[in-house]
């Protein structure tokens, strides 16, 4: 017995469930993703400089 197949998504149903990116996307995910790295390295530095000791 043959299982029934299943209707294949549309490009517009993929993009709604988020499971397919778009080209805009991935470059705004990759632009976020420098920009905390870099905000992260800044935020090391500024600690590193001005480390006090406590007690």
């Amino acid at each position: 017995m043959e299982k029934p197949n299943k209707p294949k998504s549309s490009l517009e149903s993929l993009l709604a469930d988020k499971k397919v990116f778009t080209g805009k996307e991935v470059i705004q995910k990759q632009k976020a993703k420098e920009e905390q790295l870099a905000e992260f390295a800044k935020a090391a530095e500024f600690e590193s400089r001005n480390k006090r000791a406590r007690g």
